[in-house]
C-alpha cells in the first residue's frame, strides 16, 4: 500500500531561504518494496541536501507490478496536493550524485530527466578499431543504449547547453514534473474513478491516466514515452540532463554518462 510521510521536512538551513519556496513529491515505485543499497545511500544524500539547502520534501512509495498504475498514482496524488511544486520519480535501482536532482530541478524546466543507461547490455556487440584504448568501462558507456531521444532541428543538428537539450522523450529512472505541466495535461487526460487500493489516498475521487500508453504510427509506447508525447502535445517541452553519470543496477552495474557516449560515437553537436 502506498506509505506517505506525514509532514514536510522542517529543518531549514539558514543560508538556503532562497529554495524554500521548493516543495518536492519525491515518488518511489518498487515491485516489492526491494531498493538497491546504492539507491538507499543516493536517497539519503538527497534528502540531506535538501534539508541543508532548505528544500522541503516529503516522500510516497507503492509496492506494485503495475507500473503504470502506479505511475498514474503518484501524478494524480501530486496533482491532488497544490502545496507541492514538484513531483520526482526516482527508480530504486539508480545511483546518482548529490547535485544531479538539484541540478535538474534549478533547470526550472517543465518536464526533465536525466540521461540513463539501460541495464540490458547487448554482448554480442562487436569492438572495432575505432573502440582502440577504451577501457572496458569506457567502451560499455558508448556502446549501451540510453533512455532519451535527442530533438533535432531541420539539419539533423541539437544543442547542448550545461548539459541540457531538449528530447522527444526522457526515462522516468530520474525524472521531474513542474505542477504547470501536470495540470497543463489535465483537459486532454481520460479521467477515471480511483482503483479502489489507492482510492483512500485521493479523496477528489479524480484519477487521470497521466502515464496510460498510447500508440505512434502503429508503434505501441512505453508508459514515459507516451507521457512525454502528450506533454509535447500540450505544447510543453521535455528536456534531459546529458552530462551526469548514473549507475543503473540489474544483475549487473551498467554505467555511464550520456554525452561521453555521443561524443565518443561522434555525434557531439554543438555544445554552449
Amino acid at each position: 500500500m502506498p506509505q506517505s510521510s506525514l509532514a514536510p521536512t522542517t529543518n531549514v538551513a539558514p543560508s538556503a531561504q532562497s529554495d524554500a519556496a521548493l516543495n518536492i513529491l519525491i515518488a518511489l515505485p518498487t515491485y516489492d518494496n526491494s531498493v538497491h543499497f546504492d539507491f538507499a545511500m543516493a536517497l539519503a544524500r538527497l534528502m540531506e541536501t535538501f534539508k541543508e539547502r532548505g528544500v522541503r520534501f516529503e516522500y510516497i512509495h507503492t509496492a506494485s507490478s503495475h507500473i503504470i498504475r502506479a505511475r498514474n498514482f503518484f501524478a494524480n496524488y501530486f496533482l491532488s496536493h497544490p502545496e507541492f511544486t514538484h513531483v520526482l520519480f526516482l527508480d530504486t535501482d539508480m545511483d546518482f550524485s548529490r547535485e544531479a536532482v538539484p541540478r535538474l530541478i534549478a533547470g526550472n524546466k517543465p518536464v526533465a530527466g536525466i540521461a540513463c543507461p539501460y541495464r540490458f547490455f547487448d554482448v554480442e556487440k562487436k569492438i572495432t578499431s575505432d573502440d582502440v584504448g577504451l577501457s572496458l568501462r569506457e567502451w560499455q558507456e558508448k556502446t549501451v543504449d540510453y533512455n532519451t531521444a535527442i530533438r533535432t532541428d531541420e539539419k539533423g543538428g541539437s544543442t547542448v547547453s550545461n548539459g541540457w537539450v531538449e528530447v522527444n522523450h526522457i526515462g522516468t529512472g530520474i525524472f521531474l514534473i513542474r505542477r504547470d505541466a501536470i495540470e497543463a495535461l489535465v483537459p486532454v487526460t481520460q479521467r477515471y474513478r480511483p482503483p479502489a487500493q489507492y482510492a483512500p489516498y485521493l479523496p477528489d475521487g479524480r484519477f487521470y491516466a497521466f502515464f496510460d500508453t498510447v500508440g505512434e504510427k502503429g508503434v505501441y509506447l512505453s508508459e514515459d514515452l507516451s507521457f512525454c508525447q502528450r506533454v509535447r502535445g500540450v505544447g510543453m517541452s521535455v528536456w534531459a540532463l546529458i552530462d551526469e553519470h548514473i549507475v543503473h543496477h540489474g544483475h549487473s552495474a551498467i554505467s555511464g554518462t550520456f554525452l561521453h557516449s555521443l561524443a565518443r560515437r561522434g555525434h557531439t553537436g554543438k555544445q554552449v
